[in-house]
């Protein structure tokens, strides 16, 4: 095995740099009367931030600290969103099924210290745990192309250098846009050879669905000066910061926001006509609720069917109807008889056109865990195909073992005893629009709709998937919001 291959193999392990996750809007959304909901069941507010994931926690706390009454409205029964930690019931120890470390940098030391969370050194790899290729649709053992990593992912940041201005979020998008950001960026790729980066490009690019065929603008984005190295990561740092569990955080902002957190609850409607007042009519396990907010802050991914319950206006819905989402899908397996010492990744042998990336719908990885007998895995869909339920998945999951068990990759018989101990849907992930969309303006009109009746907006989809710069982004708009 080469050097660079074994270099991928101690990075293999990271890829969850951040996500943010918030309230859906149930499909049923109805306009409600408010004239019906009692003064018991009326919560009055100064901003109301809809979604609690990374993007939508901060934006509480933040307002929070500034002296402001908050309410946030989460469909899940946990804040969080995207970091999803799993505590074995037997050891007691962590399993991270979403985020697995933040890029070091101040704005994410001065969080975990505003909770008293430890951080530490992430360390990206498990003492004695290997990595496996094979070929997913043909259940082969699969040996990845060598080639110059290092030099590849110089090349590559050359190029990201060309364009300071969008380090930071999407608002600085220069126009008229540079046609290479509007490449496709498996084009991009080739035009300036640094292909030999892809292996590790793709380990990021997991989740967004053919992630070649992206605008390169998105692409990128991901991949800003100060990210990882592969160096970085060979050597287990410095760079990535982990705690103990990583949901702890979280715990903790919702313990401290207490009584303004509605768990478990979706967005029914919304009046945002009013000259200084939103109300937001919420569905909650105790009931309707009516909430009359001074400002309202969006932390979810604006995708419009995530946007049901909003008064959306004839200027916000066609923005928001251009933005398209991935699905993406992290489980946890047991009895899947993958051996306690190996991760298994997914390579697209016969994938030669797309850099020999992971065929989609699959599984990009199975990746062993500390504890005996578990793997994670990743699920992703292409970009025709939107969603698939926990069944689906189940099915295909014996079906890529089953493979990998005929082929002689894995034991005989493998998986089929599996039992799934968690399946969490990260859908949708990544939201994009089109070059051609990006070209005319898409984000200078995005942008514009900040303050606009009373709303902010905030998450991914305004930055890049990283909590750290959603933070940042976060932390710069709320400031704003109440100065």
């Amino acid at each position: 095995m080469g050097p660079s291959a074994r270099l991928l193999i101690t990075i293999a392990y990271l890829f969850f740099i951040t996500w943010v996750a918030g309230a859906a809007i149930p499909d049923d959304a109805a306009k409600s009367d408010d004239s019906t909901i009692s003064a018991k069941n009326t919560i009055d507010v100064d901003v109301c931030v809809i979604g609690g994931g990374a993007a939508g926690t901060y934006a509480a706390i933040k307002s929070k600290d500034l002296r402001k009454t908050v309410v946030v409205v989460e469909q899940q029964d946990r804040l969080g969103g995207h970091t999803k930690t799993y505590i074995d019931p037997v050891s007691k120890k962590a399993v991270e099924l979403g985020v697995a470390e933040w890029q070091d940098t101040p704005i994410v030391r001065s969080w975990f210290k505003r909770f008293d969370v430890p951080l530490y050194q992430y360390n990206f790899t498990i003492p004695g745990v290997t990595s496996k290729y094979a070929d997913f649709t043909t259940g082969k053992p699969a040996t990845p192309k060598q080639g110059d990593l290092l030099g590849a992912w110089d090349a590559f940041q050359k190029q990201v250098l060309k364009y300071p201005s969008i380090v930071n979020d999407l608002s600085d998008v220069p126009y008229p846009v540079p046609a290479d950001l509007l490449l496709p960026f498996g084009e991009f790729i080739t035009k300036y050879k640094f292909e030999d980066a892809v292996p590790y490009l793709s380990l990021y690019g997991q989740g967004w669905g053919n992630f070649v065929t992206l605008p390169t603008l998105l692409a990128i984005k991901y991949f800003p000066p100060f990210f990882f190295s592969p160096t970085q990561l060979s050597s287990g740092g410095p760079g990535a910061l982990a705690s103990k569990d990583n949901s702890l955080v979280y715990e903790k902002a919702q313990k401290e926001l207490g009584d303004g957190v509605l768990l478990n609850s979706t967005v029914l409607s919304m009046d945002r006509s009013g000259l200084d007042l939103v109300k937001i009519m919420v569905k909650t396990p105790s009931g309707k609720k009516l909430i009359r907010a001074k400002k309202l802050i969006s932390a979810i991914p604006p995708v419009i069917e995530n946007l049901k319950g909003f008064d959306l206006n004839t200027t916000e819905t066609p923005i928001f109807n251009k933005f398209k989402g991935h699905s993406w899908y992290v489980g946890l397996v047991k009895n899947s008889d993958i051996p306690d010492n190996i991760t298994m990744i997914n390579y697209g042998a016969k994938n030669d056109r797309n850099f020999n990336i992971t065929v989609l719908p699959g599984f990009y990885d199975f990746f062993a865990t500390v504890v005996p007998g578990l793997h994670y895995f990743l699920y992703g869909g292409n970009d025709t195909q939107p969603t698939f339920t926990q069944p689906q998945v189940r099915n295909a999951l014996k079906d890529t073992l089953g493979r990998l068990s005929a082929a002689g990759t894995l034991p005989k018989g493998a998986g089929k005893d599996l039992s799934l101990i968690d399946f969490t849907s990260h859908s949708p992930y990544e939201v994009y629009v089109s070059s051609d969309e990006i070209a005319k303006g898409f984000y200078n009109k995005l942008f514009a709709l900040q303050g606009q009746r009373n709303t902010y907006w905030t998450g991914a989809a305004f930055v890049t998937h990283s909590s750290a710069a959603i933070w940042n982004f976060t932390d710069q708009l709320v400031t704003k919001m109440w100065a």
